[in-house]
């Protein structure tokens, strides 16, 4: 996949990619994003369990 770029100001985003407020999906707390594909806050993304890839939650999976 390639990156579109504008001459002036870098990568161009999506319309709804914008800075806002959004709620981690993590501790579903509120957190300053950079685009929509920022979703975990720095606090989250700060724990041992983040930064070993470990996952916090057991999965049920689905069943066949």
């Amino acid at each position: 996949m390639s990156d579109v770029m504008d001459p002036d100001n870098g990568p161009v985003r999506a319309p709804n990619d914008v800075p806002r407020e959004r709620l981690c999906l993590r501790c579903h707390t509120q957190f300053p994003s950079e685009g929509f594909g920022e979703r975990i806050c720095r606090r989250c993304k700060g724990t041992t369990s983040w930064r070993s890839s470990v996952q916090s939650m057991v999965s049920s999976g689905r069943r066949r």
